[in-house]
């Protein structure tokens, strides 16, 4: 990992209430891969993620988000309350980048990811945001 990147990592870990580097905020998808394969965001029916510091709303799925303070690529759980994922914990990693977040979603039975990609055969959700103002 890049001394650039692990720099905007930390900044974004260390200082939560700047908002470039903020996690809390409301995110539109611009690109997903599932499985390695290309995702048309168009599946998500115009769904946009909203996050605060501990919950996220993306549709008609709700719940809470634990961030893991640690090891880099920052880490997350995701704790469905409500929907499609209520019920269920999804491991997942993330990145921001002054106004992109970069989420990468173990949705299988496999580990937590551990780098920004979705392999072939997998069930790991890559998702690619952009902040909204």
């Amino acid at each position: 990992m890049s001394a650039r990147l692990r720099l905007l990592l930390l900044i974004a870990l260390v200082v939560p209430g700047c908002k470039s580097y903020s996690l809390p905020g409301h995110w539109s998808p611009v690109s997903a891969q599932l499985g390695g394969a290309d995702f048309p965001v168009s599946q998500f029916e115009g769904a946009t993620l909203q996050l605060t510091k501990n919950s996220y709303e993306f549709g008609g799925d709700k719940g809470t988000i634990e961030i893991i303070r640690g090891p880099l690529p920052a880490q997350m759980d995701i704790h469905g309350k409500e929907g499609p994922n209520a019920g269920k914990t999804i491991p997942a990693i993330y990145l921001v980048e002054g106004d992109f977040l970069t989420v990468c979603y173990q949705l299988g039975t496999g580990d937590r990811p551990k780098d920004f990609v979705s392999p072939p055969g997998t069930k790991v959700l890559l998702i690619h945001y952009k902040r909204i103002p």
